[in-house]
């Protein structure tokens, strides 16, 4: 080998270990920092830790104080679950003389798995309702209707009162839940109760299975485990939603990225079946609300539809676009983005209760502020933020009314 050769192979050799090096003292430098910031706590959400089996609901949530990494939000998260397993702080059965309290009733949106306890929708609400109205956060993560109506029946049980008003929050995902179906390949979920409404009227249900044990392996891997990766993948995806010009650019170049998975909208919502996936949801929804008027204490009720990222985030839209080539349901999507909450609509006014539809407020200000995790898919601050908002306006601000019976 020449002199030459050899002086090129030297440098080049010595410029990628340069570049290795400087690399691994930044990734090292940003693990420091993060780990400063955020403390020593585990990537999460801790799922099994904060749930546990429950034959009827599936899972139930375990009382404790939980603090951990969210990974697909990159942040740390602090979430207190209360003795009746509600994410908030001691909640008598009773509300207090002369206090009115409103039960919101959900699943994950409500709950506030990427958020801290004190920027959950209803506590966003119980800070505008002020001291006269105590709310009350009725939720676990991957509820669907049937779900949280058999958690309110747990807590009236117990000899809870829902108060004066009860909010059921839907979110698109709930059509898959009360099926037990997997959102993106709508395959058996065997985790999840089924639900539905015989012919009598009577509400049915599977009874899920106690969870195989799963096998304690080794520690992930280093990425899995980097808070400042994890970091580094957030900050790239808040680029992408808040610019959904860069996917138009690599679109350009055929370069557009491909969702990993179908999201939970399209699967449910637009793919073959869809209406008899509705026609389940919308029996459980009505006998919901019937057993809920029979109550003695009856509350008045509010459906309040939540959006889904798809159907607002213009980058999750261009997403959807690139694969609407190949599946005719994100075709089906794009032509009528906002089924769910039409169709919805529709039922609470057969009903006769109040709909609440948050759209067009978070629509409005999506164009101008990130309102979602980008990738974990919630609600961030601004986003439970506004929905409180919505809420109050519609729900804390208007008189009691005659519910159509």
């Amino acid at each position: 080998m020449s002199p030459r050769m050899r002086n090129l192979l030297a440098n080049t050799a010595l410029a990628l270990g340069s570049v290795v090096f400087t690399c691994a003292v930044l990734f090292g430098g940003g693990e420091l920092l993060m780990q400063h910031k955020y403390g020593a706590v585990p990537p999460g959400p801790p799922e099994s830790a904060w749930a546990r089996y429950d034959a009827t609901r599936g899972w139930a949530m375990n009382p404790g104080r939980y603090s951990f990494f969210d990974v697909r939000a990159a942040r740390r998260v602090d979430v207190s679950v209360n003795e009746l397993g509600l994410r908030q702080g001691p909640v008598a059965l009773q509300p207090s003389s002369g206090v009115q309290r409103v039960t919101v009733l959900g699943d994950s949106f409500i709950f506030g798995p990427p958020v801290n306890d004190r920027d959950t929708i209803p506590s966003h609400l119980q800070a505008l309702a002020g001291k006269g109205y105590e709310i009350v956060n009725v939720s676990a993560p991957g509820y669907g209707t049937g779900q949280e109506y058999r958690l309110l029946e747990e807590l009236r049980a117990k000899g809870y009162k829902p108060g004066d008003k009860l909010v059921i929050a839907f979110f698109t995902n709930d059509i898959q839940d009360n099926l037990g179906l997997d959102y993106a390949t709508l395959a058996r979920n065997p985790r999840q109760p089924v639900f539905g409404v015989d012919a009598s009227g009577k509400l049915e249900q599977t009874t899920p299975p106690p969870p195989a044990p799963k096998h304690v392996g080794g520690q992930a891997p280093l990425l899995e485990r980097s808070l400042f990766w994890m970091f580094l993948r957030y900050q790239l995806d808040v680029a992408v939603v808040s610019y959904p010009a860069i996917l138009t650019v690599l679109d350009a170049v055929g370069m557009a990225p491909r969702l990993p998975r179908t999201p939970g909208i399209v699967s449910g919502w637009y793919a073959p079946q869809w209406e008899e996936r509705w026609q389940v949801t919308e029996s459980v929804l009505d006998y919901v609300v019937r057993a809920v008027r029979a109550l003695p204490d009856a509350p008045e009720i509010h459906i309040a539809f939540v959006p889904s990222p798809f159907q607002l985030e213009g980058s999750f839209r261009r997403a959807a676009e690139a694969s609407a080539g190949t599946d005719p349901s994100y075709r089906a999507f794009l032509d009528d983005p906002d089924r769910p909450q039409r169709l919805l609509e529709a039922f609470a006014r057969r009903a006769g209760v109040p709909f609440v539809d948050l759209t067009p407020a978070v629509r409005q200000a999506a164009a101008t502020t990130l309102m979602y995790f980008p990738r974990e898919g919630h609600f961030n601050e601004a986003g439970n933020a506004l929905a409180a908002r919505v809420l109050f306006d519609k729900v804390i601000s208007t008189p009691r009314q005659v519910a159509a019976q």
